[in-house]
Formats: C-alpha cells, structure tokens, sequence
C-alpha cells in the first residue's frame, strides 16, 4: 500500500474546505490550496466554525480544534502541493478548467503522487485525457459535509492503475 501522509486540497469552497478539515480531523498535514486568498480565509473560517460547533456539542475538546487547525496549511501557491501523497482536486465543475488544473498538477508533485478529482459531472478518463500518467488519476467523490459524512465514492477512470483504487480503498477504510 502506498502511504498517504500528506494530502492537500485544491479549491477552498465550500467542498475543498470541507474535505480538508475532513483529513485534519484524521490527524493528517492538510495543504489546502486556493489561488485567491479571500477564498483561502473563508475557507479556513468555515473549518474554525464547523470545529467549533463540533467543539460546542462535545464531539471534540479544546485541544481537539487547536491540534486540527494546527495540521492544516493554506496557501494560494501552487508550489506547496508539492510532497503531497494525495491531491484531491475540489474546483468548480468545467471540464476544461479541471483538465488544465490536473495538466499543471503534474509538474507540480512528485510521480507517485495520487491525483484525484471530486468531480460529480465528468468521467475520470475524460479529466485525465492528454495527461502524461493518467493512470495515476481517480475519483474520490466525497458527499456533503465531507467532514461529517463518512461516504466516500472511488471511481476508477480506463486508465487507473488497479493498485490506486486498492490503496484508497485501504486509506478510507482503515485510516
């Protein structure tokens, strides 16, 4: 099984927040990336707020919300993807901008890098067309609120490579 260590999230909306605050609450280092900053603040505020009510209800304590905001990174720079074990791409839903988005995803991480989309509209084989590995690419498509619902879909496109789905099976369900 390849170790997913680091992840990082790219589209700090409302789901790309969502997602990352789903891995911090993992224990895992988050980078969520966004290329405007005013998105990057709204989407660290919606993680403090859902933390806090989290903390409100007595899900978690005090030092809980502290260590999960700790883990996570936010950046409007594209280099700090790199060293992530896993991307999951969380951008609006054009096939185009996504296709550019992955296009320059790798040559931004490493080649065992996991790439994955949260798409809910497009085949993962059409998002990974023209890529130079696609077989690295796969749908992880998480269900709303990502952190608080623990459904995850993994759609593998033509060209995955079969080890990928294994691996985030093992990752989702055991982690």
């Amino acid at each position: 099984m390849t170790a997913i260590r680091r992840v990082s999230i790219l589209g700090a909306g409302t789901m790309g927040s969502a997602i990352a605050q789903h891995f911090c609450m993992k224990g895992l280092d988050v980078t969520l990336v966004d290329l405007k900053e005013d998105a990057l603040e709204r989407g660290f505020q919606m993680i403090r707020k859902n933390l806090e009510e989290a903390r409100a209800k007595g899900l978690i304590n005090e030092e809980n919300l502290k260590t999960c905001l700790s883990r996570l990174k936010c950046s409007a720079k594209q280099k700090d993807l790199a060293g992530s074990d896993l991307v999951v791409e969380a951008v609006f839903e054009d096939l185009g901008v996504k296709r550019t988005v992955f296009a320059e995803l790798e040559s931004s991480v490493g080649q065992d890098c996991i790439l994955a989309t949260n798409t809910s509209s497009f085949q993962v084989t059409d998002i990974a067309q023209g890529l130079k590995h696609p077989g690295r690419v796969v749908g992880v498509h998480y269900f709303y609120h990502a952190a608080k619902n623990k459904l995850v879909e993994i759609i593998p496109g033509k060209e995955t490579r079969q080890n990928i789905s294994a691996d985030l099976f093992d990752f989702y369900a055991y982690y």
